[in-house]
Formats: structure tokens, sequence, C-alpha cells
């Protein structure tokens, strides 16, 4: 918008869907990125709505970068009437839409205005979908009671991911508490401490915060609990080098929302 104010500056011309982009073969050893195509996952693409998820991720993505703000304001209205669990949008639209955004922004095809612009829509569009899907889910039966508490590290500046990952657990019916506005600090272990909460997930935005999330993990297995609190990490540290923290005391090292979602369901209260 502050572009188009200016027309004597120069203007990146909006991104077009680049096929070849998306055929990215190989990755992570399973030939296809499962950042891009949650879809070829066999889990995956037994979510209820797959396909409806897919087919709106052009018109998101185009709507998220869109000048006029009326666009992704249409596509909430859109994604609210399409009867699409949170949970499918979450993995099969919200988390590609993200994924091909970062990549592009890494590969120099989108500004970083245009990247600032579209992660703060997508956050909103999340948030507010994540709020009808907790109404919904509190007219559903009882369920028994379970609580997670999400945190990221002190550089993960990327929370989007979070957002994503809390928007699924609502919808599941778990409580969250935390967010994209909790670090990893000593507040933690007093929340911990407090509250019996069924999981930890932890969102780590550098590898070389590695040590640290060791550290948090020790320091709260040592601490007697009547309960074993299960701990999930994740996060673009992950994603960039799983194997650094497959022995840091950890659950489940996760690379994608999915498997956090898939391992906290099998996690009884």
């Amino acid at each position: 918008m502050v572009g188009a104010g200016h027309p004597e500056i120069p203007q990146a011309e909006p991104p077009q869907a680049d096929a070849g982009a998306d055929a990215e073969a190989g990755v992570c050893g399973l030939g296809f990125d499962p950042r891009l195509h949650p879809e070829h996952d066999p889990v995956a693409s037994q979510l209820p709505g797959t396909d409806k998820a897919i087919s709106y991720r052009n018109a998101l993505k185009e709507a998220l970068i869109d000048i006029d703000p009326r666009a992704h304001r249409a596509m909430i209205e859109e994604l609210q009437a399409s009867g699409v669990p949170m949970q499918t949008l979450a993995i099969h639209l919200f988390s590609p839409v993200a994924a091909r955004l970062g990549d592009q922004w890494c590969d120099d095809e989108i500004d970083f205005m245009l990247v600032a612009v579209a992660s703060t829509r997508l956050s909103m569009i999340i948030n507010h979908l994540s709020h009808l899907s907790i109404q919904r889910t509190q007219s559903q039966d009882d369920r028994p009671v379970r609580r997670v508490l999400l945190a990221r590290t002190g550089k993960a500046a990327h929370t989007i991911g979070v957002a994503i990952v809390a928007s699924c657990f609502r919808e599941m019916g778990w409580v969250v508490d935390g967010g994209v506005d909790t670090e990893l600090d000593d507040t933690i272990h007093k929340r911990l401490s407090n509250t019996p909460y069924h999981l930890l997930g932890i969102s780590v935005g550098q590898v070389d915060q590695v040590e640290e999330c060791t550290r948090t993990i020790r320091r709260i297995h040592a601490t007697p609990s009547p309960r074993r609190l299960k701990i999930a990490v994740g996060g673009p540290a992950v994603l960039a080098n799983p194997d650094a923290f497959n022995r840091i005391g950890a659950d489940i090292v996760a690379q994608s929302a999915l498997q956090v979602v898939s391992y906290a369901d099998s996690i009884r209260a």
C-alpha cells in the first residue's frame, strides 16, 4: 500500500505461480516437499476437505499480496463458509502458502514489504477462523481436557507456524496456553509447575539454540511432576537441521504441523 502511494518508486511485479518451483523432488528422501505438498502424505491426504483446501492455495496467496485489503477479507468469509475443518486448512492451505511465500522471499522473487504484509494478513485469517473453531468445539459433547503450552525461543521471529499449530490444537479440543508471544524462559517453568500440562511445544528459530532447548528439557525432566510431560520441538531450526535435535530429550522432533497433531492425538488426558 505504501508502494502504491509512491508511483515514482519502481515496484516489483506481483509474483506469478511457478509450477516448476513447486515440482521439487527428493526433499527429505520422500520424492516431494512435505511443506509445499502435504497432500502426498498418506495420513494428511485422509483429512476431510483436503481437495477443497488445496483448491484455495492460489487464491489465498494472491489475496495475501493484493494491495486491496478487501481481497483477504473476502477470503476469510469464503473459508468460513467452506465448511473445511480448521486442521485441514492449517495443514493443506495455510502451511503450504506460508512455505511458498518464504521460498519466494529467499529466492528474491518477492520483496520484504509484500512478505511482511502477507504474513500479517495470514496471521489475521488464522486467528479469526481459529476463534470460530473454538466456538464450534465448545458446543460439542464433553471430551477429556488436555492442555498444551506453546512457546518459542527468543530468536524465533517466524511465528506463523506457532499460530497454525495452536489452531489445530484448539479444534482438537485442547486447552491452548502460550503461543507466539511466549518465549522460552524461566516463566515457562513456573507455568509448568502451576498447571498440569500434557504437552509442551517449542518452536526453535535458529540451530545454535539447540543447547538452550537441551537445558530447558533437562530441567523439566529433573523437576518432580505428577505426570511425565511430553515435549515436542519444531520450527525453522528443526526444518533446517532435524538431526541436531534428535538427542536433546524431546519426545518428538516435528518437521510439520501434521506430525505434531498426529503425535498429540495419541496423548491421553
